[in-house]
């Protein structure tokens, strides 16, 4: 297996994985971390060799000793993090990696951020967060463009400079939550599609009834309450759909799709579909974590259980109101509001729980 085959691969298993988890044991989980990152995005699948182990940094009197259970060092960026004194603020002291879904089409050259979450991997307590926003709050001040949408802003810092986009998104954030992003990974539609066809479909279990038209890809989705088997087409049309519960509704059914491809990796034994997953991704997925860290990652994510693993859509009363402005419907952010309460997102029931409609989930019934 090459090099970038290994690559994406671990990339698929820290996108499905880090949100559910699995009991399986592994090897010990890298030190936690602390500091923003500016580390020059690499495409994904580019052969490269992992660098070599930095030298031990200098560690001050006071610091707690790092200690490391691997056969080498972490690389790079990680390297450097770990050195970090750690913060109190639960958020400041995890690995964190910006997730975007962008709906990029051949051939078209405007595209949006579809889905937007953080995800973050606190490697001291064992227990990692998927935080959702919102593709449709409204940004006041973007550097160097107009006031817009959060979902055009990837789209934006590419259109300044090739490889910016991830950059200019991570900083608005790293700005208005006081948290720092570590990573990025950037996935297209038309490869989540295929992905989802090279598991031969996706057994989801749908809560609550989705219809939805979907003229760009021509989908037209009905789906009732039960068990379903969603092959590419359809999987993309339910984590697209917004005429039932719009932004908020879409950003939790993305969540559940996640968690349904992990399933499907784990229960069916899907190893003889990897092949066709990497030829999927190869061309349509890139990210700045280094192929090192990114099997450290993995690794840590096989030691969760599915009570470590919690989330957060940022939604109204208290983090977001619906509005206008520029002719568009908005949600305007309460950033000091969103700041302060996803710090709390380790103190919330796991994910399965709060994702769920009922008494016990974030929704009560369904929209």
């Amino acid at each position: 297996m090459t090099t970038q085959r290994v690559y994406l691969l671990n990339l698929i298993l820290i996108l499905a994985l880090v949100l559910e988890g699995c009991s399986r044991s592994g090897a010990a989980a890298p030190e936690p971390v602390s500091q923003p990152a500016s580390a020059v995005p690499v495409e994904a699948g580019v052969d490269v060799a992992p660098p070599a182990p930095p030298a031990p940094p200098a560690q001050a009197a006071t610091a707690a000793p790092t200690v490391m259970t691997e056969e080498a060092a972490p690389s790079g960026q990680l390297a450097a993090l770990i050195a970090e004194p750690v913060s109190p603020a639960p958020l400041n002291r995890t690995v964190n990696i910006l997730l975007l879904g962008s709906d990029r089409r051949p051939k078209e050259v405007n595209w949006r951020t579809d889905v937007l979450m953080l995800l973050a991997l606190d490697v001291e307590n064992s227990q990692a967060a998927a935080i959702s926003f919102p593709r449709d709050i409204y940004l006041d001040v973007i550097p160097g463009h107009k006031p817009n949408k959060i979902n055009v802003v990837d789209y934006l810092g590419e259109k300044d400079e090739p490889g910016n986009g991830p950059d200019l998104l991570a900083s608005i954030l790293e700005e208005k939550i006081g948290v720092p992003i570590h990573y990025y990974l950037r996935f297209e539609f038309e490869s989540f599609k295929q992905v989802v066809d090279a598991l031969d479909g996706v057994e989801l279990n749908v809560e609550c009834r989705v219809y939805e038209y979907l003229p760009e890809e021509d989908i037209e989705l009905y789906l009732q309450p039960g068990l379903h088997r969603l092959e590419g087409k359809m999987a993309l049309g339910y984590v697209r759909a917004r005429n039932q519960g719009g932004d908020l509704e879409r950003a939790r059914r993305q969540q559940r799709m996640v968690l349904a491809v992990r399933d499907q990796l784990l229960a069916e034994n899907q190893i003889p579909h990897l092949p066709g997953l990497y030829a999927a991704l190869h061309d349509s997925v890139k990210t700045d974590i280094g192929f090192v860290d990114a099997i450290r990652f993995a690794r840590f994510a096989l030691n969760l259980s599915e009570d470590d693993i919690h989330g957060m859509v940022v939604s109204p009363p208290d983090m977001v109101r619906a509005d206008w402005r520029g002719g568009m419907s908005v949600w305007l952010a309460d950033w000091p509001k969103i700041a302060e309460q996803i710090q709390t997102v380790f103190d919330r029931p796991p994910l399965l729980e709060t994702n769920t409609v009922g008494a016990e989930g974030d929704r009560v019934q369904c929209p």
